[in-house]
């Protein structure tokens, strides 16, 4: 499906712009935050080709898409408009619960930086390899410009997220970046380095150094969106414009550099504090732990409440052991991919999980997840084993993650360099743990896997029994009578004024001028594709015909107006379900034509395809009779 189109349906089926609050996306996920959950139809996204799966977690509506959700959401963003992006949280957020109110606000604060955290750690370690082998020398102005990009990032952490949390607490986001600014301030930071005393108004103030630092900025911010609003109601509306902003930087950068900055600072340090203790107990068993239920917690959107504990401890202590025990989960997940892509017999599977295991050795692992391992059961629970080993093994070697965040697969590897001792046994610990969990989820997955039975892979399905007994497989490709889905007068398909269809370029068939508005079933077999416009419908019949129905002319430009759906896609049917009821009175008042083809897709499969000669039909009679190839 083209970009346009799968953007214009998730748009659709997630109830269009008007149930949009907010639209976000991170390396493979859409995520909505949406007015009314229940008005999405979800089994119909979950359906639509190019949609992996949906996720409902943490007050998002989460759509996952792959490698192209950011082409997507930029079509999906240019159709709600600007001003949906900034809208306001509707009544059902403030019933959320407060574990979801806190996912939600720690996707708000990382996702939009994510990758551009991640590529600065990247760079960062990239550079840690180059000066262990030699290649560069710290001195060389090389590795000084390279750093300062790397590095520039995690040293104006307060100032990226002040940024960020104006936008989650829908406060002035330059205000918000302005007072992350103020914590790194270098007159402030040269006062700290210094030894210098400071007071405001005889108040002694407490200097840090916030530099890389996570709650400072951020509770500042929050601080700051409760002010703002007292502001904005006491303020007359003609001088909010100058003493609102006016009154949020007098007022909050003092309370910052005296209260919210020294405070945070200290609780940051305390739950450092915490992490390192519980990890400090037994890093082989907390390995195991973290490390095989790791990929079950990203379902769920519960990893957000682990990136604010990797960035602090790397501000705290310079590095991290945590995300070092949890890194080889990506490859678990990986391994269990290519058993799949090189065991299964089905060519499509086959096709999706060599792409995933591509996209795993990058290190987004949603492609297999959702498109692999989890469909299949058995490969998901061969890479969370696999993943358990490998965690206890980086956690019994104490390896560690320094400078940045790593999420870049084979690419982030040299951020869990140490940059003072280079290669130690540590980093021997973690590319370790890697090859445990890839090698342990490869191999379980070859003895556990099995190909799920495909009732209805139309394709080349074989029956084992006829093989078993050396009979030639049956290949569901054989002589097919299409019952008539409406009734109304034949009108053979040359004489439509539609191109695409008269010149039969989509296949053979025939069209009817309806004189009822219900669809049914013409086959027994699946809804392949409901269009969602609901305005055509395609559809494989067990005998392997592909049938389209399209309801009436240029009706895709009703946009769903008089179309009603009974099914969803993927269903199985028989000859006579209803399929769609059409307002066919709706359709003439917007002077459009309700003639419909109903055209064979796959006609080439087909030696003939013989044309019902009556000059009217009715529901139930055979309409198509196709002729396979002997």
């Amino acid at each position: 499906m083209e970009n346009k189109d799968l953007a214009k349906s998730i748009l659709y089926n997630v109830g269009g712009k008007e149930n949009v609050n907010s639209l976000v996306h991170c390396a493979t996920r859409l995520r909505f935050k949406l007015k009314d959950e229940s008005k999405a139809n979800t089994d119909l996204i979950k359906n639509i080709d190019g949609v992996m799966t949906v996720v409902q977690s943490g007050g998002q509506y989460q759509v996952v898409i792959g490698d192209k959700v950011p082409l997507i959401y930029d079509e999906i963003a240019r159709k709600i408009g600007i001003q949906q992006e900034n809208a306001e949280d509707s009544i059902t957020d403030k019933n959320e619960k407060i574990s979801s109110k806190l996912v939600s606000i720690l996707s708000g604060l990382f996702t939009p930086v994510l990758g551009l955290m991640a590529a600065a750690g990247i760079l960062k370690g990239i550079l840690v390899l180059l000066t262990t082998m030699g290649v560069l020398k710290a001195t060389d102005g090389t590795y000084i410009i390279l750093y300062a990009a790397a590095d520039a990032f995690f040293y104006f952490l307060p100032v990226v997220l002040g940024f960020s949390a104006g936008k989650v607490f829908k406060v002035n986001q330059y205000i918000g970046a302005m007072l992350g600014a103020v914590l790194v301030y270098p007159t402030l930071v040269t006062a700290y380095s210094s030894g210098a005393h400071l007071t405001f108004l005889r108040i002694p103030v407490v200097l840090m150094s916030y530099s890389s630092s996570l709650l400072p900025a951020v509770f500042s911010v929050f601080a700051l969106a409760q002010l703002d609003k007292v502001l904005r109601k006491v303020i007359p509306d003609v001088l909010k414009l100058i003493f609102v902003p006016l009154l949020d930087i007098v007022i909050m950068v003092p309370l910052t550099l005296l209260i919210v900055g020294p405070v945070f600072s200290e609780l940051g340090k305390l739950l450092s504090t915490i992490s390192m203790s519980i990890y400090g107990v037994s890093p082989l068993i907390a390995g195991f732990i973290l490390a095989g239920v790791w990929q079950i917690a990203v379902l769920f959107g519960m990893h957000w409440a682990f990136i604010p504990i990797f960035l602090n401890n790397i501000a705290v202590h310079g590095f991290d052991p945590i995300d070092a025990m949890l890194y080889c989960t990506v490859f678990g997940q990986t391994g269990a991919a290519l058993a799949v892509a090189i065991k299964t017999k089905n060519h499509k599977q086959k096709e999706i999980a060599t792409a995933a295991t591509i996209s795993g050795f990058l290190g987004i692992t949603e492609p297999i997840i959702y498109g692999v391992t989890l469909p299949r059961k058995r490969p998901f629970i061969a890479a969370s084993i696999g993943s358990a080993f490998g965690g206890a093994i980086a956690g019994t070697f104490g390896s560690k993650m320094f400078g940045g965040f790593a999420s870049g697969g084979v690419f982030g590897i040299p951020m869990f360099i140490d940059p003072k001792h280079g290669v130690n046994a540590g980093f021997i610990g973690f590319i370790s743990s890697l090859v445990v969990s890839f090698v342990i989820a490869l191999i379980l997955t070859f003895i556990i896997d099995k190909d799920p039975i495909e009732k209805n892979d139309l394709n080349t399905v074989t029956v084992e029994a006829t093989r078993a007994e050396n009979v030639t497989p049956l290949t569901f490709r054989e002589d097919d009578a299409i019952k008539s889905p409406v009734s109304g007068a034949i009108v053979p398909l040359e004489q439509i004024k539609d191109e695409v269809f008269s010149s039969g370029s989509m296949g053979k068939g025939i069209a009817v001028e309806l004189t009822d508005g219900e669809i049914v079933s013409p086959v027994n077999g699946i809804v392949k594709t409901l269009f969602p416009t609901k305005h055509a419908i395609g559809l494989i019949s067990d005998n392997g015909a592909e049938v389209l129905i399209h309801i009436g002319m240029d009706t895709v430009n009703l946009n769903g107006r008089g179309f009603y759906s009974h099914v969803i896609q993927n269903q199985h049917v028989a000859v006579g379900d209803p399929l769609l009821t059409v307002d066919l009175k709706l359709i003439k008042e917007e002077n459009l034509k309700v003639t419909t083809p109903i055209i064979i897709t796959n006609t080439p499969d087909y030696d003939n395809i013989e044309v019902n000669s009556d000059s009217l039909v009715h529901v139930g009679d055979t309409l198509l009779t196709l002729i396979a190839k002997k």
